[in-house]
């Protein structure tokens, strides 16, 4: 095996391939496999992956300081197979404050753009039963032999999720037809009930867990749950670029490690020149997306599976503006090595309200699907007594899905009370009108389904003018919506629950397991 970088036109810069970032650096390997374990690789000019054939890249550090790694292009997308492996042990060296067994990035660009996936998860066109080695889903897919799917649980318990390998696949008319490796454990529901004028669609999701470009952690990483990561980190607006799109990230994240999460945006500020889009992020250790102290980021059709803490987490409440958007989350598991909140985790975890969400899918956890957790201040390195969460306006929450959760499909915790003047109190009691001086902006949840959870479909408690409107909530165990207090808010005016669809038993359960269920 070889290995070596040559600079464009013997030492001058190429312009063209620079693009205003410096020496171009490409990497070239003869033979049938790749480059040897390298201990660091430094990147100040450009490193560009050729796209010539199967390889695989193995290192301890990758480090972007004011340069470009780029893997294909959103023009050109890589298409050959590329296994990234990153090694390191939790005593092994590390650098300043990104750790180890990472790819770095600072003051430059991360630019990685596998094949395209059409789609990256869908949802079954009917049950799948127990014994069963085929399914059919919804649309066409162009899912390929050997490669591996996910299958959510459609009961109570997450864990009934399931993960198959393709042996075949058949497309038939506006729906495909998958062969599977071995049968299924479980049975996966999917069906659509209809009460009076209401339809109530239940279906198990599927998501794709291959890409042709793979980033993971080393042999040992699953044994001391300390995997990969990859963080982007630099004061200024757009002051770095990642931009990830359609690759697998597995044996990732680090356990017992605060920042070093799977994908991580650290204190940028705007990063309206980055997106996560259509990856496939599985077996982590520590999340699966962090979005801290960044505003404008998007996060779009990814699948995330087997996630240890809160999957798709935005930090410290000060980040606005950032937009998820047919996001699936399967799996989402207590960590009791992380901060307190994980041992409670939620695949969304939502610390301000001016952002989007908006088609996700929450498909099973150990506690929340979406859980808005607004403190009256941001923390951490992002404190300020000038931004107040609580009280602060919704971005958007349309058309999301929770399912088989341990405990809530939708939480708001602990107030919401949105008003023009998010800073100053709710209300002035010795006045006519106690809200003239600040008045309520109304925050509208629409479209949005809970089921099977084993609490509540939808709860609230200290709101504002919250208004949820046309959510259907099914096969809830204790209570199917419920609000503690609305008094921070004209009454009879605004906050509501208006057009729900309630359902106490649908076809897709049994007496056994709704033994004790109350509709509320």
């Amino acid at each position: 095996v070889y290995f070596f970088f040559f600079q464009a036109e013997d030492g001058i810069r190429d312009a063209q391939e620079s693009r205003g970032l410096g020496d171009v650096y490409k990497r070239q390997v003869h033979g049938d496999t790749s480059v040897p374990h390298l201990k660091a690789v430094n990147i100040e000019g450009v490193l560009i992956f050729e796209d010539n054939g199967d390889k695989t890249f193995d290192a301890d550090f990758v480090i972007i300081l004011g340069g470009r790694l780029e893997i294909g292009t959103e023009e050109r997308p890589y298409k050959s197979k590329l296994v990234i492996t990153l090694h390191g042990k939790p005593n092994g060296i590390k650098l300043p404050q990104y750790g180890n067994k990472c790819i770095a990035l600072r003051d430059g660009m991360l630019d990685i753009h596998g094949v395209p996936r059409t789609p990256t998860w869908t949802e079954l066109r009917e049950t799948a039963n127990t014994g069963t080695n085929l399914i059919r889903v919804l649309g066409k897919v162009d899912w390929q032999k050997g490669e591996e799917i996910v299958i959510a649980s459609t009961s109570f318990e997450h864990r009934e999720a399931e993960v198959r390998q393709i042996l075949e696949v058949k497309v038939i008319g506006d729906y495909s037809e998958i062969k599977l490796n071995s049968t299924l454990t479980f049975k996966h529901y999917a069906g659509v009930q209809t009460f009076g004028s209401e339809k109530l669609e239940m279906r198990a999701e599927v998501g794709l867990l291959s890409r042709n470009i793979v980033i993971q952690g080393d042999k040992d990483s699953e044994e001391l749950e300390y995997g990969a990561h990859i963080m982007a980190m630099a004061r200024g607006d757009d002051s770095v670029q990642m931009r990830i799109e359609y690759a697998e990230l597995r044996q990732t994240g680090q356990a017992f490690n605060l920042g070093r999460y799977s994908i991580h945006f650290h204190l940028i500020g705007k990063v309206e020149k980055s997106y996560i889009k259509g990856n496939a992020i599985h077996h982590t250790y520590n999340r699966a997306v962090t979005i801290h102290g960044v505003h404008h980021l998007q996060i779009i059709q990814n699948v995330a599976y087997h996630v240890m803490g809160h999957t798709f987490f935005i930090e410290d409440g000060i980040e606005t503006h950032n937009v998820l958007d047919g996001n699936l989350g399967i799996q989402t598991m207590a960590s009791w090595s992380l901060i307190d909140t994980d041992q409670t985790p939620a695949t969304f975890w939502i610390t301000n309200p001016l952002n989007f969400y908006r088609n996700n899918h929450a498909a099973g956890g150990d506690r929340y699907g979406y859980w808005f957790d607004f403190r009256a201040h941001p923390i951490g390195p992002s404190f300020t007594d000038q931004i107040c969460p609580r009280g602060m306006p919704l971005g958007e929450f349309r058309n999301n899905t929770a399912h088989s959760y341990g405990k809530y499909g939708i939480r708001i915790f602990e107030q919401w009370i949105p008003r023009e003047k998010p800073c100053q109190p709710p209300k002035n009691i010795s006045a006519a009108d106690p809200f003239a001086d600040n008045k309520p902006i109304p925050a509208i949840l629409r479209d949005n389904t809970a089921w099977k959870c084993k609490f509540n479909g939808f709860i609230g408690e200290k709101l504002g003018d919250v208004r949820i409107i046309n959510t259907k909530v099914a096969d809830i165990k204790v209570a199917g919506m419920e609000i503690s207090e609305t008094e921070n808010s004209p009454l009879w005016q605004s906050t509501r629950i208006e057009n729900a669809l309630i359902v106490r038993h649908t076809e897709n359960s049994d007496k056994e397991e709704m033994k004790g269920m109350h509709l509320s």
